[in-house]
């Protein structure tokens, strides 16, 4: 509900059929409404299992999945539960049967929402110091033809989400604008984005994205510098209604996000210098994508009135963010030096690509 300071205004949590009963009754006319709210506030525990399946060769840093456990709901947020012991189970299997052995450690977290994990972030300095990615999993189950939305990549803050444009789109949750100074620039928003796109090629399965929102388990990780992101499903129309129910979860959509997030999850675990490059590769492809999209978008922002010098400034932010993200990928092993020439080659590309892009802007205006 907006803030209104004149209009004062209210909100009741209510079941599903009787939402309906009271359309159907504004339907007929004015309608006067009868509440009595009940409260009832007590001492209670705040309860987190913590899973960890430790490193061979670099226990210290790990992954870290996240999914909250006080919603009570069947997408939200049931399916981010199970889907997370589903996946930690499978993992001590692979292990057991030496199929599978992870070099850093992969963490599992259930808890109260953005408490439980801010509790994680912030009660162990060393432990903090060392996780290398946080993702949430919040709503990852769902049925779309029956809730609506899509499976969505919430991004780590990056320009679009301080100039949402293009493919670009918030979803209902709504994002407030951001700052330059808040953006996070690192490879994991386009190397998920890349397994899961990759997968939804695979099982005509719609993977999507939405600029930076916050809301969900993601937050103290960046708050914390450490790199986060949010698989999540929106709109759903049963969202925190009675109606979020079993028969509203999709067995395909969860093997869909809870396989590709695994293998994104062995990757990064198991990363060295081949795995570096090729993130690295990808990224760089995901730059020269990303500027010549936001040439586009300046072009016809310039011929709608929109003044040269804000195209400008996207088109750098998005080179600098960029520019930057490439050199998170030296973090991935040990001996940076061998990957620091590529890192200056593909900056060098995107500044390139870049300057030429701002030239074209001048010229036309």
């Amino acid at each position: 509900i907006p803030l209104d300071t004149v209009n004062k205004s209210w909100a009741i949590a209510m079941s599903f059929a009787a939402k309906e009963r009271l359309k159907a009754s504004l339907e007929k006319g004015k309608t006067t409404l009868k509440v009595r709210v009940k409260t009832n506030i007590y001492p209670s525990e705040e309860l987190t299992i913590v899973a960890d399946i430790k490193g061979s060769e670099m226990p210290e840093e790990r992954l870290v999945f996240s999914a909250h456990i006080q919603e009570p709901g069947a997408n939200d947020n049931a399916t981010g539960v199970g889907l997370a012991l589903e996946m930690a189970s499978l993992t001590a299997k692979f292990i057991k049967q030496q199929q599978y052995e992870p070099k850093r450690t992969l963490t599992f977290l259930w808890g109260d929402e953005i408490i439980s994990t801010q509790r994680y972030v912030q009660e162990d300095s060393i432990r903090a110091k060392y996780i290398r990615w946080g993702i949430s999993l919040d709503m990852v189950g769902e049925d779309t033809e029956k809730t609506g939305g899509t499976f969505l990549i919430e991004k780590m803050p990056d320009p679009s989400a301080i100039w949402t444009r293009g493919n670009d789109k918030h979803t209902e949750w709504g994002g407030s604008k951001m700052k330059l100074e808040q953006m996070k620039p690192h490879y994991l928003n386009d190397f998920l984005i890349d397994k899961f796109k990759q997968q939804g090629k695979r099982a005509n399965w719609i993977v999507s994205t939405n600029p930076f929102e916050g809301g969900s388990d993601h937050v103290p990780f960046l708050r914390q510098n450490i790199p986060s992101v949010l698989f999540w499903h929106f709109t759903d129309q049963f969202y925190h209604t009675d109606n979020d129910r079993i028969d509203k979860v999709s067995k395909t959509t969860l093997k869909n996000v809870g396989t590709t997030a695994l293998i994104a999850a062995y990757t990064l675990l198991n990363a060295d210098k081949k795995v570096a490059k090729s993130i690295l590769l990808n990224l760089e492809t995901a730059a020269v994508s990303r500027l010549n999209e936001e040439f586009k978008q300046s072009k016809i922002a310039i011929n709608n009135g929109d003044s040269l010098s804000t195209q400008i400034e996207i088109i750098t932010a998005w080179k600098d963010w960029y520019q930057k993200s490439f050199t998170t990928t030296s973090g991935l092993f040990s001996d940076e030096k061998v990957i620091n020439n590529d890192i200056e080659k593909s900056q060098k590309l995107i500044d390139s690509i870049s300057s030429v892009i701002i030239k074209e802007l001048q010229k036309k205006n």
